[in-house]
Order: C-alpha cells, then sequence, then structure tokens
C-alpha cells in the first residue's frame, strides 16, 4: 500500500475515557406529559402575538437589538404534543440562562432580575422554531430574542441549563445578530471550480471545535436551512491544484472519500451532503458537511457506540439488552455489506468509531464513519479477517462495557480469548464486579449464545462472510 492508501479518515476522536455514571443520574425515571389542551395553544399564541405587537409599538424599542439563540436538546421526556411543550419550555429556559448570565454580571439579585426582565430583554412564542435536526431524533430550537443593548456585551457564547428534576439539559449559544457578516465570495473561474471562497464562514455558525491533529470538527448551524451538522475541515497536501481535471484524477485519499460518501444513502453510513475546498492561509483545505449524531438523552449525550454500551445498554436486563445487541450488530453488518459493494473498507472497526443517534421515531440508529477506498485485492482477505476479529471484540463490548482506558476495557476480553469457553464465566463475573453501573442480575451466563459467536470468531471456526454472521445472530432466541 502507498503513502495516499495508509492514510484514512475519522470522523470521530477514538481517544475516549469512560467516566464513571454520577449517583445523582444514576436511577433516572422517565417523565409523562399531559396532552395539551388545543383551545390553550390558540388563547396563549394570540395573547403572545398581541404582546409581541405591543413591544413593536413601543417607544423604547430601537433600544433592543435581536440576538440568535440555537439550542441543542437532551432530555428523558415524552410529551403527547412535543412542540407547543418545547416552545413554552424554550422561553422558560432563555429566561433562566439570562438571569444566570446577568447576575451578578450588570444586575445585582434575582429579585432586581425580576423587576427589570421586561426592561432587558423580550422573547415571544412566534420567533422560537422547534425542529428534528436532519435524520435524526434530535430536537433542536433555533429563535431569535430582543436584548436591551446596555446588556448585549454582557451575553456570553454559550451556556448549559440542566433540569435534574425534569430530565432536560439544554446547550444553547447565543449569537449577537451584528457579529453574523457576510464576507462577499470571490467569483473563481471554471479552472477552480472547487474553490469556495469564504463558504464556511458565510453559511454556518460555529457551535463548537474539535481538534486533532491536521483535522478540525466543527458542531456547526446552517442559516440557510436552520439546521445542525458537523464539518470536517482537512488540510491537504500543500502541492493541491484545484482545476476540474486534477481534482477528478486525484490520488488523495480524502478527496476520494469525499467523492464516493456524496453518492452514497444508507442509514448506517455516515452521510456527506456537501464537500468543497478552500484556501486559508496559502494553505488548501477540504471541507466535508456531514449528518450530526448524537444520542440525545439525558444522562449522557453520547456521540459513539462506546459511551452509548457503558451509560445505557449496561443497565439493561439481559433480554433487552440481548435484543439490543441483536439489532446493533445487524445495522453494523448491513452498513459493511453496503460499503463492500462499493469498495469501501473500514480501518478499524472499534465502538469508538461507531457514531449513534436516534431516528424520529426513537430508535437507537448506529453509523459507520471511519474509511479508506482504496485496499488492494490481496488485501481483501486480510480486511475481512481483521474486521470479524473487531466484530467478536464488539460483540464483548456490548455485552458489558467497561470504563477506563482501552487497555483497561480490552483486559476482559483478552482473557476470555485465552481460556476455554465455560471457564471464563466465572471470571468474567468476578471482573463484572468492578462495573458500577451494570445491571444488579447481570451474568455472563445470560449470553452464552452470544459468547459462543464471538468465541467463534475468535478462533475463526465459522463465518466466511457477513452473511453467515447475520444469519447466527438471527437464531438467537
Amino acid at each position: 500500500m502507498d503513502q495516499n492508501n495508509s492514510e484514512h479518515y475519522e470522523f470521530c476522536n477514538s481517544n475516549l475515557v469512560i467516566e464513571e455514571i454520577p449517583e445523582d443520574i444514576e436511577n433516572y425515571k422517565i417523565v409523562n406529559q399531559e396532552a395539551a389542551d388545543e383551545n390553550k395553544i390558540k388563547v396563549t399564541l394570540v395573547n403572545n402575538q398581541k404582546l409581541k405587537q405591543e413591544f413593536l409599538n413601543a417607544d423604547n424599542f430601537s433600544a433592543f437589538t435581536q440576538v440568535l439563540v440555537v439550542s441543542t436538546i437532551s432530555h428523558n421526556s415524552q410529551y403527547d404534543d412535543p412542540f407547543f411543550h418545547y416552545i413554552l419550555m424554550m422561553t422558560k429556559y432563555i429566561r433562566k440562562a439570562l438571569k444566570r448570565m446577568l447576575i451578578p454580571s450588570c444586575i445585582k439579585s434575582k429579585e432586581e432580575f425580576i423587576i427589570k426582565q421586561n426592561n432587558l430583554f423580550q422573547c415571544f412564542y412566534q420567533d422560537i422554531n422547534i425542529g428534528f435536526i436532519t435524520s435524526t431524533g434530535q430536537i433542536k430550537s433555533t429563535g431569535f430574542i430582543y436584548v436591551h443593548k446596555t446588556i448585549r456585551d454582557s451575553l456570553i457564547k454559550k451556556i448549559v441549563i440542566d433540569q435534574k428534576q425534569e430530565r432536560i439539559r439544554l446547550l444553547m449559544h447565543f449569537f449577537k445578530i451584528e457579529n453574523i457578516i457576510k464576507i462577499p465570495y470571490v467569483q473563481q473561474d471554471y479552472k477552480n471550480q472547487f474553490l469556495k471562497t469564504n463558504k464556511f464562514k458565510n453559511e454556518f455558525l460555529i457551535l463548537s471545535e474539535e481538534i486533532e491533529n491536521h483535522q478540525s470538527l466543527f458542531q456547526v448551524y446552517k442559516l440557510v436551512d436552520d439546521q445542525i451538522y458537523y464539518v470536517k475541515r482537512i488540510h491537504l497536501r500543500a502541492n493541491f491544484i484545484s482545476s476540474f481535471m486534477s481534482v477528478f484524477k486525484t490520488k488523495d485519499v480524502y478527496i476520494n472519500i469525499a467523492k464516493i460518501l456524496t453518492s452514497l444513502s444508507h442509514p448506517n453510513v455516515i452521510r456527506l451532503y456537501d464537500w468543497w475546498i478552500e484556501i486559508l492561509n496559502f494553505q488548501p483545505y477540504l471541507f466535508m458537511q456531514i449528518e450530526f449524531c448524537i444520542y440525545p438523552r439525558y444522562i449522557c449525550q453520547a456521540k459513539n457506540l462506546l459511551s452509548y454500551s457503558y451509560f445505557y445498554l449496561n443497565p439493561m436486563p439481559h433480554k433487552q439488552k440481548q435484543k439490543h445487541i441483536q439489532d446493533i450488530i445487524f445495522q453494523i453488518i448491513q452498513g459493511l455489506e453496503v460499503l463492500k459493494l462499493r469498495k469501501i473498507h473500514l480501518i478499524d472497526l472499534k465502538p469508538e468509531n461507531i457514531m449513534v443517534t436516534i431516528t424520529v421515531t426513537g430508535d437507537l440508529q448506529v453509523v459507520l464513519a471511519d474509511f479508506n477506498p482504496q485496499i488492494s485485492n490481496q488485501q481483501q482477505q486480510s480486511y475481512l479477517e481483521q474486521t470479524f476479529q473487531a466484530l467478536g471484540t464488539l460483540i464483548m463490548h456490548l455485552i458489558l462495557t467497561f470504563p477506563g482506558d482501552a487497555t483497561l476495557r480490552d483486559n476482559y476480553i483478552n482473557q476470555f480469548k485465552n481460556l476455554k469457553f465455560e471457564e471464563s464465566f466465572n471470571l468474567l463475573d468476578s471482573l463484572a464486579q468492578k462495573v458500577k453501573n451494570r445491571n444488579r442480575e447481570f451474568s455472563f451466563q445470560n449470553y452464552k449464545n452470544l459468547l459462543q459467536i464471538a468465541k467463534s470468531i475468535f478462533t475463526k471456526q465459522t463465518f466466511h462472510d457477513f452473511h453467515e454472521l447475520k444469519t447466527s445472530f438471527e437464531k438467537i432466541n
């Protein structure tokens, strides 16, 4: 494999260390809400519209300026009429966020804030939008509020509002409208049509950023379609040429992945919406706009299968957990089969590199996101063997995920590989006592069928392709 082929593309940070679950959220309960009264909704919205009109016509309106608030909502609540409830909720939590920002920066006390709040800011239901992030069941909110110009400099960019009793957490981002400045596009000639000068700054607001080596991962809000995405920025080689034929024929692994993923649409493979190239400080960078994946529940906003397994699979009763594990493995195999048809291969199949989210119906969805499109025919068999070994390890991780770094987590898997099958259960159960948030009735004995499949994979006895493995999972009761 040449130098280009040896590179790979990771969408998520694999250097994750799992923390123990906090005691105050260890035992949570789902909050059920009563159905909303439609007449009450109509009256509330009409009255609120009147209040907004009065504010717009008031003499002091010119003293206010608008601020954009972008929020992601993590929750365990189940609302019969979610959108109205969330609109009411957002006005409440925006008020709470502003109170936290302004006390004690420019307001001395809670009592003073209550007296002055109408003169400090105004928030109306009609200016708040509730919706799903594209392709997931993650709920987000965007809205415009009016704040007095004397306090706008007291606003911080990001704040977390945590309501433990309601099991709701909001990550709220505040953007001053005057700071959302459009930079003119520079028209490129047809020879450099892949260059998009200032596209990233013009179309996206940055919510968060992770930097690792020559790559950056941004969580962004796109103003045009009112959506949240990830944008991956990758530093390309210095001698890059952006002409059409150069990009079309390039051997650059990142651009080749972008070209292939653009044509792929599968629920278990990361979705690429757009890609382009920009020159920053005289250096070429590839930008890839990809889907935003996170498991948006209150205990942990897991973005990969490792943290999801620890916080959500570990506490489940064994029958429920086994069903979830079967579903997860099915989804992973479906993604692997689709990638294989396109001659795309996973570099490292491990829970850190498998992203998780939920569908709009609330079901778990796993997404593969670590690729190399250039593996030779001679390497094909070696790749399949490595992938099956990784699947065996993954099954063990899903049965029980240990906290700590990867070395500690892999210790019990290595012991399982080295022991005879029946002799391994007592040792594994003794190791499991170290995991705080496992189910109280947990025992590896309950997962004999899954462990037998893992053992067969490790000893290379049974499986030759993905279909055989999937058939074995279908036979598990």
